[in-house]
């Protein structure tokens, strides 16, 4: 919602948002990983190392779930990111 109002939320915010979603990484799906990616990106903010490496680990387990677009949006959000998916 952030993102897509423009607005970007506190540090605060973020940082505690980073935590959470680390301790529940093994719960994303294929399109929470995207949007997720897509939210950091389109906001212009950096992801923790440690909330990477947890997407990066889950997009590996959920890969057969992901379709077309949710592939797509999650390597624009790599890009805009500056990132390799193998890092």
């Amino acid at each position: 919602a952030f993102a897509t109002l423009g607005l970007h939320p506190s540090e605060e915010l973020r940082t505690g948002m980073m935590k959470q979603a680390v301790a529940v990484q093994g719960d994303f799906n294929a399109q929470g990983i995207a949007n997720t990616l897509w939210a950091f990106a389109t906001l212009k903010l950096q992801p923790s190392e440690e909330l990477m490496v947890g997407m990066m680990t889950q997009a590996v387990a959920v890969q057969s779930n992901f379709k077309a677009q949710k592939i797509a949006n999650t390597l624009w959000a790599f890009a805009m990111l500056g990132l390799q998916p193998s890092e």
